[in-house]
């Protein structure tokens, strides 16, 4: 292994081709919820033309909500004025009259730029939900038109859980907490309320404006052991959403150097990654030099 290291310290263009080729094999590790941003599902009016059409530019709508998290979305201009023929990869329609719909993910990505909005990634904290709700498929229908994963349960804790909504029965309405990774939010209505409390927090968080360009990143990352270790770590980047590239630069002892584009910024970069936990924060920050790392690979 250590002439392995030798060779990949001058850019070795050839061990990165072979451990591409490797993480390209692996399989995705679980441990994060992903929202198919890309997909949506609306109602139909009718069987007509028209009623196709206007279904058509409800789920450009809807998609828009989706992938940025924002709910004005819907009503930003360039949203409500888009053409969806530029956009519908393909459609179907469903015997309870409902249109599936699948757009063109780059696309959409552009379409956002031009309304200015920014783009939420597909890896999501799943909200644990612990509320006494009589219409549940109401709650889930929201949750799935704002793209937030939803799980019930009872008793939650926010210790043990990444996301947690608690909701206490107040009259007509609820009480609602929202609580993830150390933040906690508070408001009162219904239970559809609950879930936008959840989705624009948890909006706030992971789709900040920075999103609405690219970035590159030099990225050090500690703990390549290993073949496994570098071909592990080659895959969990490139399994990541908002990652548009990666670069091999350079290894040096247990450090690999890497050039990564991504969609937003160092931090938002951060804050999805730690959702999965095979990335643990490195030494940058506390220690910046050529000893600083970004992250310290723990699959």
């Amino acid at each position: 292994m250590r002439t392995l290291i030798r060779i990949v310290r001058h850019r070795g263009h050839a061990l990165a081709t072979a451990l591409a080729c490797i993480a390209a094999c692996m399989a995705p590790v679980a441990g994060r919820a992903e929202v198919p941003r890309y997909e949506v599902t609306v109602p139909l009016k009718g069987n007509t033309p028209e009623d196709r059409a206007a279904g058509m530019a409800e789920a450009v709508r809807a998609v828009a909500v989706r992938a940025s998290g924002k709910r004005e979305a819907a009503g930003n201009p360039a949203i409500s004025g888009a053409n969806p023929a530029k956009y519908v990869q393909r459609y179907s329609t469903t015997a309870d009259q409902m249109l599936k719909v699948g757009f063109d993910g780059r696309a959409i990505e552009e379409l956002l730029q031009q309304a200015g909005l920014p783009l939420w990634p597909a890896e999501r904290p799943v909200t644990v939900i612990d509320a006494p709700v009589t219409d549940r498929a109401a709650v889930e229908s929201v949750a799935q038109w704002r793209g937030l994963p939803i799980e019930w349960g009872e008793g939650a804790s926010a210790s043990t859980r990444r996301a947690v909504l608690v909701g206490v029965p107040s009259g007509s309405e609820f009480a609602w907490t929202f609580t993830h990774d150390g933040r906690t939010k508070e408001t009162r209505g219904s239970a559809e309320t609950g879930i936008h409390l959840a989705a624009d927090t948890l909006a706030a968080r992971y789709a900040p404006a920075s999103t609405r360009s690219s970035s590159s990143l030099t990225l050090r990352v500690d703990g390549m052991d290993d073949l496994a270790d570098y071909s592990g770590l080659l895959a969990c980047l490139r399994e990541l959403s908002l990652v548009r590239g990666v670069e091999v630069e350079s290894l040096d002892g247990t450090v690999l150097t890497l050039r990564v584009v991504v969609r937003g910024d160092r931090e938002l970069l951060g804050r999805i990654v730690a959702l999965d936990g095979r990335l643990q924060p490195g030494s940058r920050g506390a220690e910046e030099g050529a000893a600083a790392v970004d992250f310290v690979f723990a699959p």
